[in-house]
């Protein structure tokens, strides 16, 4: 710490000088004292400071007139000599269509996907107890699992309408009469 200090102090001795020889000194003019001394004038008020009220009618008028470029002229198709063959069309804009957002669901197969919900579902415990199934009598926990993801998604979707249809109250209660009665019937 105390070689850095030094170091820093024994640069800045050896820069002033060096900066001192560049440039030229210059005395201070001499202002001449005047010979009477009459008496103060009262000082005139000084302008007030520039606030954003005053600072437009002080600055516009030294400023050039806006002059916006003239509109870009539309472009004009080249017209091909009278050719009859030649069919010539408006032009148009062709926008892509946003590509599908992809989740879980339809990057995997159905059987897959249920295997997945399952893992995330259901303990280990209940995987291993359930690892069989009869065809005839039971499900799969696969299937289990895809049912209780359906019914996840279909309560979800009933508790969103049922908000929409409280919001709604206020400006249209038949609306949301009716909304209630499409969303809660089976």
């Amino acid at each position: 710490m105390k070689t850095t200090t030094t170091l820093g102090l024994l640069i800045l001795a050896l820069a002033v000088p060096a900066l001192a020889d560049d440039t030229p000194v210059t005395p201070p003019p001499v202002v001449p004292a005047p010979a009477t001394v009459a008496a103060p004038e009262p000082a005139a008020p000084a302008p007030p400071a520039p606030t954003p009220a005053v600072r437009p009618a002080t600055l516009l008028p030294g400023l050039p007139a806006y002059d916006p470029p003239p509109p870009p002229e539309p472009k004009k198709l080249d017209q091909p000599a009278a050719d009859p063959d030649l069919l010539v069309l408006p032009t148009m804009t062709v926008k892509q269509k946003p590509r599908p957002r992809l989740n879980a669901e339809i990057v995997h197969s159905s059987k897959d996907y249920g295997n997945l919900l399952a893992k995330q579902k259901f303990s280990q415990l209940d995987q291993a107890l359930n690892k069989f199934t009869l065809p005839l009598f039971g499900q799969s926990l696969a299937q289990r699992a895809l049912e209780e993801n359906e019914r996840e998604k279909n309560a979800a979707l009933t508790a969103d309408v049922l908000n929409i249809s409280k919001a709604l109250e206020s400006a249209d209660p038949a609306e949301a009469k009716a909304l209630k009665e499409a969303i809660t019937r089976p």
